[in-house]
């Protein structure tokens, strides 16, 4: 099939109109976990350390006894919630490929 010079130049691929489409589908990393990226990636004794010492946080947690005050209570549950989430973020940065799209990206929340 023959294009015309001005279409051949700008050929693209389907991925890349895709990916200009949904942005949001390739998870990016900040200046921060791309630095501490260099040191998880592939090393799964620190990797496992720090999950361990999230979990026992957790934990901890677990055997306070629980606040009567709901407000108290949803506070606890948020701080639970945001350490599942940076074991998942660990999880992730330990996987992640040595290429990282997005190095100028701003943290997700």
């Amino acid at each position: 099939m023959t294009f015309p010079r001005a279409v051949a130049s700008t050929a693209r691929h389907v991925s890349d109109l895709v990916r200009e489409l949904m942005p949001s589908l390739r998870q990016q990393m900040s200046r921060e976990e791309i630095a501490l990226a260099i040191h998880l990636r592939g090393n799964e004794k620190l990797k496992n350390d720090l999950i361990g010492l999230i979990n026992t946080r957790i934990s901890g947690r677990v055997r306070v006894q629980e606040p009567t005050d709901p407000i108290v209570c949803k506070s606890m549950l948020a701080r639970d919630r945001e350490l599942q989430w940076l074991i998942n973020r660990l999880e992730f940065i330990y996987r992640s490929p040595v290429s990282t799209p997005g190095s100028d990206a701003e943290p997700l929340e």
